[in-house]
């Protein structure tokens, strides 16, 4: 499968969202001998732009605290966010990452705040927005906006009623390369994704 899709995935109530393969991100702070406190760290010293540049993780900022619908594709097809009937808000690419441990994980910045073996386990148990991938660079061209989705529910009556609604959405862009990409992108720039009421 090219598309993976999840559901209700949350921010934990800060502006942040992190692309990454997290157990690279634990080798990575002890080979470099960085503090348990990495946001301290990335936020204080050069060492945040350092593991940005270098593929470690990719972060976005400015995220609105809504549960989002979220894509990982991987296919050469149209992305969902500019199929007809959907909204595009932000495309921005330029992103490189490094999978080490063959799986990444869409998570939050309140683990970096003690990113330990044992924080990493929470994250592995609790975020659900994870995709298994090869070992290897890639680039990434990350969208957000609103999609269309179907959503389901149930009335008073326990009827269960469907109906569509434009849900906020990030979807990210997955392409593999034989070696790292230049990175480009500015990560100073906010993913704010505005809801139409």
């Amino acid at each position: 499968m090219a598309l993976y899709k999840f559901d209700e995935v949350l921010n934990d109530l800060m502006d942040y969202f992190i692309l990454g393969d997290p157990d690279y991100l634990l080798q990575y702070k002890i080979k470099n001998n960085l503090p348990d406190d990495l946001l301290t760290e990335f936020t204080t010293e050069e060492t945040g732009d350092r593991v940005v540049e270098e593929g470690v993780i990719v972060p976005m900022i400015g995220i609105e605290n809504y549960p989002y619908t979220v894509y990982f594709n991987l296919s050469d097809e149209t992305p969902e966010l500019l199929k007809q009937g959907n909204e595009v808000q932000h495309q921005r690419d330029g992103y490189c990452l490094k999978v080490v441990n063959g799986r990444i994980y869409l998570y939050t910045i309140p683990y970096l705040r003690d990113f330990t073996e044992t924080k990493l386990g929470l994250l592995k148990k609790y975020k659900h927005a994870t995709i298994e991938l090869p070992n290897g660079w890639y680039s990434v061209i990350i969208l957000a906006g609103l999609t269309k989705q179907l959503l389901k529910v149930e009335t008073v009556s326990g009827e269960i009623e469907e109906f569509e609604s434009m849900e906020p959405t990030f979807e990210f862009v997955l392409k593999s390369s034989v070696e790292k990409q230049d990175y480009t992108a500015d990560f100073t720039y906010p993913f704010k994704v505005e809801i139409h009421e």
